[in-house]
């Protein structure tokens, strides 16, 4: 019965992290779905512990790991003074991560299939659903006035003019993409992957872009498709070096055309302002490094430390994990990433295999540019990968 129920949980747990962004559409103030069924998830992990369910060793060296960052970091913080409030904030998304154990006492063969079934439908649901909203508030069916009060509030949406948008759930269209490329074998493969990469380029979303082509260059060099890699990393040096340029061009043809207007007199920010987004980040970098000493490069600030510009959270992970947590936390983090990479290794070589695996590379790609690994958006999908790569590989 216990057994049953969390396998209920863990599907509805599943659907919420694919389809619910950053959890905010589903909160009555400061609780959301997400909380509960994480909260729920916990409790349900004691039973099956005791029922006769075991975790390895690597699972439990990984927690210890991480309990010992947020301590210390929570240490750090608390001796610094730093704001209690801005501390909270910082540990509550990392807490995520103690969903880990339910994950792997509820993951079985079946459940694995039934993973890898729930990103692919969802990730085209989504994607299907983006499309024609686009369609509709472009064709003033719905106003885009009336689309932006509604979703306002939630601060899952960040908006593209009033042309397009990008959701936080959004990531699900890579991790899609890397699922029906290499788990799908249907004669919709092909439509499904053209409709994923369609909605990405209409989010007008570089960092997942160039996380994508920049994924799929790693697996084309290591199974010796060099010049599938090659037009992968020329994909990503364009997006990197010109990226910009393309999205202001597309923004004047784009308002030249919309509004019968000459191409000099049209909007260059229609489609979003990228100078400033990538400015924001180097300024980030900036006051990082001025900020930079040898305790906090081994420790950290500690949670609750911020820089002016932002003072809680940063676009870049492993920016915000190094002013906070110092080297402490960018180890644990390879650790992650390592231990990820040790399961991929033994498991079985199989389509899904290599799905959980890129996905998981995928994730620490975009993290470079957006904040994924240290929240529960990306986590989720690292426990997944890692999860079932283990049960995915050879008895030894």
């Amino acid at each position: 019965m216990i057994e049953r129920v969390s396998k209920i949980l863990f599907l509805l747990i599943l659907v919420e992290l694919c389809l619910g962004g950053g959890g905010r559409f589903t909160a009555i103030g400061p609780v959301s779905l997400r909380m509960i069924l994480f909260s729920m998830a916990l409790a349900m992990s004691v039973p099956l512990l005791i029922n006769k369910k075991s975790i390895p060793s690597e699972i439990w060296k990984l927690i210890i790991g991480f309990v010992c960052m947020i301590l210390i970091a929570t240490m750090v913080g608390w001796i610094k003074q730093n704001p209690k409030n801005l501390i909270y904030e910082d540990v509550k998304p990392l807490s995520y991560f103690f969903v880990l154990p339910f994950f792997y006492l509820i993951i079985d063969d079946v459940m694995i299939t039934k993973v890898i079934k729930a990103i692919k439908v969802s990730s085209i649901f989504m994607a299907a659903i983006f499309i024609l909203l686009l369609v509709l508030i472009n064709s003033d069916i719905i106003p885009f006035l009336d689309f932006y009060r509604a979703t306002l509030k939630s601060e899952e949406i960040f908006y593209r003019g009033e042309v397009t948008f990008f959701y936080k759930g959004f990531l699900l269209f890579g991790i899609g993409a890397i699922f029906y490329y290499f788990a799908d074998h249907s004669k919709w493969r092909k439509y499904f992957l053209l409709v994923l990469v369609i909605a990405i380029i209409l989010s007008v979303t570089r960092g997942l872009l160039i996380s994508l082509a920049f994924t799929f260059s790693i697996y084309f060099f290591f199974t010796n498709s060099y010049w599938r890699a090659s037009v992968g990393i020329a994909l990503v040096v364009i997006f990197v070096v010109w990226g910009s340029d393309i999205i202001l061009s597309g923004s004047r043809s784009f308002d030249a055309r919309l509004n019968n207007k000459s191409y000099n007199e049209a909007d260059p920010y229609l489609l979003g302002d990228r100078n400033y987004s990538d400015n924001g980040r180097v300024t980030q970098a900036k006051e990082v490094w001025q900020e930079l000493s040898i305790s906090s490069c081994l420790l950290g600030h500690g949670f609750g430390e911020g820089t002016s510009s932002r003072p809680v959270h940063m676009e870049i992970s492993y920016l915000e994990i190094f002013h906070k947590q110092g080297l402490t936390g960018l180890i644990f983090w390879g650790s992650l990433a390592g231990t990820i990479l040790v399961q991929y290794r033994k498991a079985i070589a199989s389509p899904a295999a290599n799905a959980f695996f890129f996905s998981a590379l995928f994730i620490f790609v975009e993290s470079l540019t957006n904040q994924y690994i240290n929240n529960p958006i990306g986590m989720s999908m690292l426990l997944l990968s890692l999860v079932c790569l283990y049960k995915l590989k050879t008895p030894e």
